[in-house]
């Protein structure tokens, strides 16, 4: 089982996958599977046999998670089909999540039309247009076509902004407009791609706004129609209580009514794990049920003819984990907390006791065999390192029978006095209640340092309280709430009532131990070799009792511990040279460049909602990782919210020295602007040509604006210059031609003083910017251009990606190649460092090619409108799609 599940956790490494065909892996899947069996039966026992045996599990398990692999990538969006509208019918599958303008969803896809009009689609009973039917008038839509017949059963995410009732069930047809899956790729960032991929989605999109979207069938019953029903029914019943929106994460896993700043409470004091259906809370509610059935059946006799009492109660266990885990959705922490259940309980029912490390195994092979990319999220190492921890270190020496004797009249003797007393009972809160927040805590250390960078250092102490309340007060009454909102709803305000009384006093209390010291503890990130001692430090100490013997055994644990405690210097550029960070951050700018001592931060990234922004997503994790603890530097080159909008974000997590900004706004957005704008943060220094400053032989210098007449606030953004010896690196933000028609007058008499080999496209590879002059008189040899993966402004524009290559310029586009890094000052010249997304690459990345197409620059939405007069193709209404059709009305 060890090797399978290493098998699978190689393979999640791959990061391209072999060119086979679903049908050659699964022969091969086959292969191994018979074989493994029968030479374990055939072959004698030698010293050959187990790692033979071990080998073939371990190709097994690459070779299973090879087949989900390429059986989930063969049903992906075609790039044909990216930013084009077509029909899609299918179920949806999830509870509809408020996302402030849209609602977001999932939806089953079960046919897709690529017809204009809706009534010339084939009936939504399943599959898709095929390459014999009107639309496969070329071979390439016939390849289109096949392609999108292989999309019947995938899964796919919606936004939806009109404000239809939609119901979890229900069958639709909506006229949508997809994309692959595309996340942000950074250094110490967070793999969205491989959080859907997991999940199954294979593209993202959203609705169209025409009337011919169209629900086929209503919901029938079925678990995700039933969720959303009591979803309902609570939001309705607890309309006035404070915290409906943790009760129903409580029951439903529903996270959307959870605040960005609870959240933010949840983490510092480590306990979100407990506002959530977590695999503590269902580990409880199975437990309770073992328990109480256990003891009930006791008290009928005749049930005891049939079956053991155990035996019922472990039924009921696994009865009352699966309801709970259904409440959830069967979420991936619950899949893992109901294996668990299943695995326990079969020993109960087939009379077996199996070793702890043999359940627990078995629990990470059936997971992984139902879900093999769980392995890539941080949510499956952390559940099973904790109860691996508390395996580990509660698996001890039990004390011989005339030790417990002993031990039973020492508190006879000692029960006469009250000292002794006292002491006993903090030995047993210590063992029962201490020992295990202890024990889980220093077994999550290494793996939250590894996922998140941070640890709560308050976490073991507030979570001795906390996980009593909540799984024994809070839980229970949220869950009798529900069952009573289902049977008799006028009883069910009582315990929802008293639930949320329990929370808002557990909030208070979070809130009370938060602001007594530092909560989060967030080290330098360790090295290879740091995390090794470490983790033989954790191993020492939580080791059984007599297996480190000596008075002294915190000791060595210690000393292994000082490195993670006391880090080395990080490596950091030299003296005269520059690092830069063009980080990913879609549609927007973020810039980082560290010298030897001193960082700074051009820009901040976009803010996508009120609970996103990059600031918090993108930035603050990069610079954790590179280990800053404060800023030298902050330049906001101008107030729109694309390059401004996670500012407050950053300056929430780090002191900044000097603050510096550009942009006309006084106060909020200019009116009229085409991207809309955030209002001016104050403690902000206006930037103007002429400011200068050095650092570690690096020298800075602010080239505009030069005066306030500039039109429109791109061309007020500031331009810095930054200068390695004789190598140079210019930021130009926003600024448009008339501002670079501006810095070519004012450097008219020296333009080699704009000269530079590292040019930041302006305005994300605007047609409005990078004039030929500016080009031809800056001379880059790299460029980078900062855009959203096909974003609906169409950067960066050919024209200009075709100007800086045919002057001699190399062109990496964000989308393509994630975060950029570049060494400035080297004796080797300008040096392209890396590119995150070529570097960290995983076969379920998606890498655009050179020439991938961008979506229409005109507005989502409108009606259909067209006629086909002479069966040929048709162009809907965003000028983007082609379709075709036999007839068509136009509305």
């Amino acid at each position: 089982m060890l090797a399978f599940c290493l098998g699978i956790w190689l393979f999640s490494r791959v990061p391209v996958l072999p060119p086979w065909p679903v049908s050659n892996v699964v022969w091969l899947l086959l292969l191994v599977a018979v074989l493994l069996p029968s030479l374990w039966w055939w072959l004698p026992v030698n010293r050959w046999r187990l790692p033979l045996l071990t080998g073939l599990a371990l190709i097994l398990g690459l070779v299973w998670c090879w087949l989900h692999a390429v059986r989930q990538l063969e049903q992906q969006l075609p790039r044909e089909l990216e930013g084009v509208d077509f029909w899609g019918a299918g179920q949806i599958v999830s509870l509809p999540s408020p996302r402030g303008q849209f609602q977001q969803f999932e939806l089953t896809l079960k046919s897709v039309c690529f017809r204009l009009h809706p009534r010339d689609c084939p009936p939504s009973t399943g599959g898709s247009e095929t390459a014999n039917s009107a639309v496969a008038a070329t071979s390439a839509a016939a390849a289109t076509s096949a392609a999108a017949a292989k999309m019947a059963g995938a899964r796919i995410t919606l936004n939806e902004y009109t404000g239809l009732t939609l119901w979890p069930g229900e069958h639709w047809r909506f006229r949508v407009r997809l994309n692959r899956p595309h996340g942000f790729a950074n250094p110490g960032g967070y793999d969205f791609e491989a959080a859907l991929f997991q999940r199954g989605i294979i593209a993202r999109g959203y609705v169209r706004d025409t009337v011919f979207n169209e629900r086929l069938t209503a919901a029938g019953p079925g678990l995700q129609s039933a969720r959303a029903g009591l979803r309902a029914r609570l939001y309705q019943q607890a309309a006035t209580l404070t915290h409906r929106g943790v009760l129903s994460a409580l029951i439903l896993g529903d996270r959307d009514g959870v605040s960005a700043a609870q959240w933010q409470l949840l983490t510092q004091t480590g306990t979100n794990h407990l506002l959530v259906i977590s695999g503590l809370h269902v580990g409880f509610v199975a437990m309770t049920a073992y328990a109480l059935v256990n003891l009930l059946v006791r008290l009928l006799p005749a049930l005891l003819l049939w079956l053991p009492a155990q035996h019922y109660g472990a039924l009921a266990a696994i009865t009352a984990a699966l309801v709970y885990s259904a409440l959830a959705g069967f979420s991936l922490p619950t899949q893992r907390a109901l294996v668990m259940v299943l695995v326990l309980m079969s020993g109960q029912l087939l009379g077996r006791r199996f070793m702890p490390s043999y359940s627990l195994l078995l629990a990470a092979t059936l997971v992984l065999l139902l879900a093999p990319m769980s392995v890539t999220q941080a949510g499956f190492w952390l559940s099973f390192t904790a109860v691996g921890a508390l395996l580990f270190a509660f698996t001890g020496y039990r004390r011989a029978p005339a030790e417990q004797g002993a031990g039973l009249s020492r508190r006879g003797l000692w029960s006469r006095s009250w000292g002794r007393s006292w002491q006993q009972s903090g030995r047993d809160v210590w063992f029962r209640w201490l020992q295990p927040q202890w024990t889980v805590s220093l077994g999550l250390l290494l793996p939250l340092l590894l996922w998140t960078g941070q640890v709560s250092l308050i976490s073991p102490l507030v979570n001795v309280l906390a996980i009593p309340l909540v799984s024994l007060l809070i839980v229970p009454l949220a869950l009798l709430g529900a069952l009573l909102l289902v049977s008799l709803p006028a009883l069910a305000s009582g315990p929802l009532w008293l639930a949320d009384r329990l929370l808002a006093w557990l909030f208070t209390g979070l809130d009370i131990a938060a602001g007594l010291g530092p909560a989060l503890w967030q080290p330098a990130p360790p090295t290879a070799l740091t995390m090794v001692l470490a983790m033989l430090a954790v191993l020492l100490m939580l080791a059984p009792r007599g297996l480190v013997p000596g008075r002294t055994s915190w000791l060595l644990p210690l000393c292994l511990f000082a490195p993670l405690l006391w880090p080395a210097d990080r490596p950091r550029p030299a003296p005269g040279e520059a690092q830069l960070q063009f980080l990913d951050v879609g549609q927007g700018l973020a810039v980082v460049v560290h010298t030897r001592h001193h960082h700074l931060v051009f820009d901040t990234g976009p803010a996508l909602g009120p609970q996103f922004d990059t600031g918090r997503a993108v930035i603050t994790p990069y610079l954790r990782m590179r280990d800053v603890r404060q800023l030298d530097m902050l330049i906001i080159s101008h107030w729109h919210q694309d390059h401004s909008g996670g500012a407050a974000s950053v300056m929430a997590q780090f002191p900044v020295r000097q603050r510096l900004a550009g942009g006309a706004m006084a106060g909020g957005a200019v009116a009229g602007s085409a991207m809309a704008g955030t209002a001016a943060e104050p403690g902000f220094e206006r930037c103007r040509a002429g400011q200068r400053w050095r650092w570690d032989g690096v020298d800075f210098e602010i080239l505009h604006p030069a005066t306030d007449v500039y039109r429109g606030e791109n061309n007020n953004a500031c331009v810095l210059l930054i200068t390695a010896g004789s190598q140079r690196a210019l930021l130009t933000g926003d600024i448009e031609q008339a501002a670079e028609h501006d810095l070519l007058r004012r450097y008219s008499r020296e333009p080699a003083a704009l000269r530079a080999d590292i040019l930041q496209a302006a305005h994300h590879g605007s047609a409005s910017s990078s004039s030929p002059a500016f080009v031809q008189t800056v001379q880059p040899t790299l460029t980078v251009v900062s855009a959203g993966y096909r974003n609906r402004f169409d950067h960066p524009a050919p024209d200009v990606v075709q100007r800086l290559r045919a002057n001699g310029s190399v062109v990496c586009e964000t989308p393509r190649t994630g975060a950029v890094q570049i060494e400035l000052g080297a004796a080797d010249g300008p040096r392209l460092s890396a590119t995150h997304r070529q570097r960290y690459r995983r076969f379920w990345h998606n890498i655009p090619p050179n020439d991938y197409g961008k979506v229409a620059t005109v507005s989502a939405g409108g009606d259909i409108c067209g006629r086909d007069r002479d069966g040929g193709w048709l162009v809907d209404a965003a000028d983007n799609s082609v379709f075709h059709s036999g007839d068509c009305d136009c509305h």
